[in-house]
């Protein structure tokens, strides 16, 4: 459920993205940065609305977030310290190295990135551990493109989940 014009509304991270819904955790250039980041890693994970769904995310009751980071007992509530501080040392570790934001950089660029924070060897990085960070961003991805009937449906998985949705998400 995201707040549409102060109105509880239930939507998609899609429909989210889609139809322009506020960030109420992120700002504006995080959630920028994390769907760049996170669709290079995952493409299509930007349209499907993954910063919509971290930032909804971010919002709830650390036991009821559906944010990978919360099985991870090295990644404490609340969360957005976390994905705060990856995305100001990508933020960071870009600028050292290339002087203008991942979301401009060439795809060959957005490999070395990316490379470097996912070996651990992000120049300047000061946040969570690279890889750690990495890995919850992917996991974001992969959940928003494929963590429905109809991603299963993209992979051509049967969607076998232990209670079938009254409607689809």
């Amino acid at each position: 459920t995201f707040t549409v014009a102060g109105i509880a509304t239930p939507l998609t991270p899609q429909a989210a993205h889609t139809q322009g819904v506020p960030f109420n955790r992120l700002s504006p250039e995080d959630a920028a940065l994390l769907a760049a980041f996170a669709d290079h890693l995952l493409p299509g994970a930007a349209a499907a609305g993954v910063a919509h769904f971290v930032d909804h995310q971010l919002g709830v009751d650390p036991q009821e977030c559906l944010l990978m980071c919360k099985y991870f007992p090295a990644i404490k509530a609340p969360f957005e310290n976390f994905y705060r501080g990856g995305l100001e040392a990508l933020r960071k570790t870009v600028s050292a190295d290339h002087s203008k934001p991942f979301e401009v950089l060439n795809t060959d660029q957005k490999n070395a990135v990316t490379d470097s924070v996912w070996q651990g060897t992000a120049t300047g990085w000061s946040g969570p551990p690279p890889p750690l960070f990495y890995m919850m961003v992917r996991g974001d991805a992969v959940d928003v493109v494929y963590g429905t009937k109809e991603g299963f449906d993209r992979l051509s998985v049967p969607y076998m989940a232990h209670i079938m949705p009254a409607e689809n998400w």
